[in-house]
């Protein structure tokens, strides 16, 4: 099996990197195991006390794929990508996600979640969902208006429009948004910043931050998850992401 994710290990930033070239950083079942391995890793070390998510130069991550989306609901389905994507809000540990490249469905909800999410100028976030047709979870309809704020993020949802990082900043989101290739050392000063606290201290603090993000969370996904797989069933749906799913063109693809 290729190696999909990258872990730095060594002091007190540990650096998980998703580095699936060929399947541009989705959330498959390989990515999405090798993830879960190096996060116990990395949170299982004592001398870790952040964990800095990065990606590919041009994609951080591109989300779900299309056989999750057309697979019967069970093991394999979507529902399973829930222990990648909330895996920032759920980690014990202080998460900050360099989010260098296009952020795409799924993989811009996975960066959010992040305590500490960093934009990149140039990339595409899109949050592509009801652009075929179909209702998200994952508590996507709270944390879409919570990071991006209550009109933007409403509009980024129901839209499904491609954001360039400086549109979300011009609009007035609330998060760094850097050029490009200032992304990642921005991400890891901020990350050895506040490492400077000692382990213990930061599993309070980001136990104390988390707790009403979980409920907030978990709220939205029972919302979400009938509608959810209602939705997915539908034909109309069905055809849609197996026609066009992953086929349009990201802009700027090649940064």
């Amino acid at each position: 099996m290729s190696q999909l994710v990258e872990l730095s290990l060594g002091g007190p930033v540990a650096t998980l990197r998703l580095v699936d070239v060929a399947g541009r950083n989705a959330l498959s079942e390989d990515l999405a195991r090798q993830f879960g391995a190096a996060l116990t890793r990395a949170v299982g070390e004592p001398a870790t006390r952040v964990v800095m998510l990065a990606g590919l130069p041009d994609v951080f991550c591109s989300g779900g794929t299309r056989d999750s989306l057309l697979a019967d609901q069970g093991a394999n389905g979507t529902l399973s990508h829930e222990a990648v994507i909330r895996a920032p809000l759920l980690c014990p540990l202080p998460v900050v996600a360099a989010m260098r490249g296009h952020a795409i469905g799924g993989g811009l909800i996975f960066g959010l979640y992040a305590d500490l999410p960093v934009l990149s100028e140039r990339s595409v976030y899109v949050a592509n969902f009801l652009g075929y047709g179909f209702m998200p979870c994952m508590g996507v309809t709270w944390v879409l208006p919570e990071r991006l704020g209550p009109v933007l993020g409403t509009e980024v949802l129901l839209g499904a429009a491609r954001y360039r990082g400086r549109q979300l900043r011009e609009r007035g989101a609330p998060l760094p948004v850097l050029p490009h290739d200032e992304v990642e050392r921005y991400a890891r000063e901020l990350s050895t910043q506040v490492a400077r606290a000692p382990r213990r201290t930061l599993e309070h603090a980001k136990a104390a931050l988390a707790a009403p993000w979980r409920r907030a969370s978990e709220e939205a996904f029972g919302r979400e998850v009938v509608g959810h797989l209602e939705t997915l069933r539908q034909p109309s749906v069905r055809q849609s992401v197996a026609n066009e799913f992953g086929t349009e063109p990201v802009p700027g693809a090649a940064l």
